[in-house]
């Protein structure tokens, strides 16, 4: 009886042995996994911040004598890293313009970068100010983020970009069609797509807004995406 019992629990302290290791192989994984997002994340926080202008891609498309429709506006795009205490994640500014007038700013955001381990990729959740007149070029005025507060941003559900590392470059996407809200400007239902990729020295940006039959709204669509070249670091 004595050898019975002695048996059984052997093959009980085995069972249990054997059990564990899968449970210490996930944490493994699910551990370098984080860790190599982190690493992701950093790199990418490192290239972002600066100011871009697809002037070189205006320019050539006049050149070129393109069809007006077909050529892409000027845009010009800042963005500066400050910390926000009452946004997760690390967060930069975004100041967007256009037609060559820094003051035709038709953008203001700011965007907060976090690891999801879920996605595998670097989620990025966009806040849009409620005031955006109060934050015109904080990044030269950065006093202006003490004053801030978690009222005075809200979030677009389902507008969130996953960017993930290929290489030597990051591809940013929207999950299709889960960014969309009413436009009182279109009087209809828009929906939001977009197809990014962030180089050392450039943002290209591919975003088409359609409606609910699938007809353009705004965007670049046929036309390519929008290439913004890095003029300088944006201190």
């Amino acid at each position: 009886m004595k050898k019975l019992t002695a048996t059984f629990s052997a093959i009980f302290v085995l069972a249990i042995l054997v059990s564990s290791k899968p449970k210490q192989h996930n944490v493994s994984v699910s551990n370098t996994t984080t860790s190599k997002l982190q690493q992701d994340l950093d790199t990418l926080l490192t290239w972002f911040p600066g100011e871009y202008d697809n002037h070189e891609q205006v320019y050539k498309e006049a050149v070129d004598k393109l069809p007006i429709q077909k050529r892409h506006r000027q845009t010009h795009h800042i963005f500066y890293e400050e910390e926000l205490n009452f946004i997760p994640g690390r967060t930069l500014y975004a100041q967007q313009s256009q037609h060559y007038d820094l003051n035709d700013i038709y953008r203001q955001r700011i965007y907060a970068f976090e690891v999801d381990t879920t996605e595998q990729a670097i989620r990025l959740r966009i806040y849009t100010p409620t005031n955006p007149d109060k934050l015109i070029d904080a990044h030269l005025k950065p006093k202006l983020f003490n004053n801030l507060k978690n009222e005075d941003f809200f979030l677009k559900p389902g507008c969130d970009v996953f960017w993930k590392r290929e290489g030597n470059i990051f591809k940013g996407y929207l999950k299709e069609n889960n960014c969309n809200y009413y436009s009182d400007r279109f009087g209809k239902q828009v929906y939001l797509n977009e197809t990014l990729i962030l180089r050392k020295d450039a943002l290209l940006l591919e975003d088409t807004a359609t409606d609910s039959d699938g007809k353009p709204v705004f965007g670049v669509h046929d036309k390519g995406p929008t290439i913004n070249l890095k003029d300088y670091p944006c201190k």
